[in-house]
């Protein structure tokens, strides 16, 4: 089994190696170099290098774009949801590989604390904390399958009337319970459409700026069905941002992930219309020393540039929460037009590397 494969065209080698040899160093055990051993198929040898990887770095080029090969191995990497995507020349990916986020390696030659080398290896570090075993790598036990035909007939015809007797009393004890249930008046749930109900691990804001000032109006709770005005399906959408990324957060795809790092995102509503918002949700998928750890966030009324009023600040716990993966925080019912998300630090307090996944805003449109 190998931690990361390398894809490369062959006019790359250097910098394959430049790379490998960087990740070598750094205890990660890397599949990059394509000499074939006698004997063996090129493309036999390329598959099982690629099943036995929890990660694949792909190194776009000139050349490595124009790779037939190169995009086959991309594309396996991207369907496994593995794939590292590297620019190392002034190109851009194939387009069927355009929605991943490239780390550029053009200007980099090896050095430690080069900003998109660091990028890259946190990305690298997200899918090995998620990549599981290949299923080539799991030893499994045979099935048992026991000689029925060796049973005696006359103890073959005692089991099925048996099990007939059997299957006649559960249906009727369950024709029972289902009169009985049909004679009871229903029951409406309280539910929080199209949204996961809050995470039982809701936090308040940390500071006084959580009471809301100019350009927000507090209101009384909700009383209407309360909805994740962000969703696609609700008509939410980024209207300002540091940079593109922060539209993954609100795509309604819990299995991608964005760099936001220290930047900002501004939301609007359906139609532009004001909303009446008390709860942000979280996705925390995994634990990671790059998960979103504090942020604050605003609210607004005159504008997605702004003036915006703090609402407060709040911070993320670094684990998954089995039963609902979305951290919940509230705060004083608040009314707006626009909401502003500010990422303040990842949980490893080392870099400005910031990894978020979706978040859900409830309230109601007003």
């Amino acid at each position: 089994m190998t931690d990361i494969f390398i894809s490369y065209a062959s006019a790359d080698r250097d910098r394959a190696r430049l790379l490998a040899d960087a990740l070598t160093q750094r205890g990660y055990s890397v599949w990059w170099d394509r000499t074939i051993p006698p004997g063996r198929v090129f493309d036999e040898v390329i598959q099982e290098a690629i099943q036995g990887a929890r990660c694949m770095v792909v190194l776009w080029s000139a050349e490595s774009v124009r790779s037939n090969w190169v995009k086959t191995e991309a594309a396996e990497g991207a369907a496994r949801g593995m794939l590292v995507p590297a620019l190392i020349g002034d190109v851009a990916p194939p387009i069927e590989f355009k929605r991943i986020q490239s780390a550029n390696l053009a200007q980099w030659t090896g050095d430690e604390a080069h900003g998109e080398y660091r990028n890259l290896l946190a990305s690298v570090e997200h899918f090995l904390k998620q990549a599981p075993r290949p299923v080539s790598q799991t030893a499994t036990a045979p099935t048992y399958q026991p000689a029925v035909s060796a049973r005696p007939a006359s103890t073959l015809q005692t089991i099925k009337t048996f099990g007939l007797g059997v299957l006649l009393t559960l249906a009727a004890v369950g024709g029972h319970w289902l009169f009985a249930q049909s004679a009871k008046p229903p029951v409406t749930p309280a539910v929080v459409a199209n949204a996961p109900a809050p995470a039982p691990v809701a936090a308040s804001a940390k500071s006084a700026s959580s009471a809301p000032g100019a350009g927000a109006t507090t209101a009384a709770p909700a009383t209407r069905a309360r909805v994740n005005l962000l969703s696609p399906e609700q008509g939410g959408q980024l209207l300002v941002a540091s940079k593109e990324t922060w539209s993954a957060l609100i795509d309604g795809k819990e299995d991608t992930s964005a760099w936001i790092d220290d930047g900002f995102g501004v939301f609007g509503f359906r139609d532009g219309k004001t909303a009446l918002i008390d709860t942000l949700t979280v996705l925390v998928p995994s634990q990671s020393d790059h998960n979103l750890k504090e942020f604050e966030l605003f609210v607004g009324t005159t504008s997605a540039t702004g003036p915006f009023t703090s609402i407060g600040r709040f911070s993320t716990q670094n684990m998954r929460m089995m039963q609902n993966p979305y951290q919940a925080f509230t705060f004083a019912p608040v009314k707006a037009r626009f909401f502003k998300l500010q990422s303040l630090s990842g949980h490893d307090g080392r870099s400005s590397v910031v990894m978020a996944f979706e978040i859900q805003l409830l309230g109601e449109l007003q």
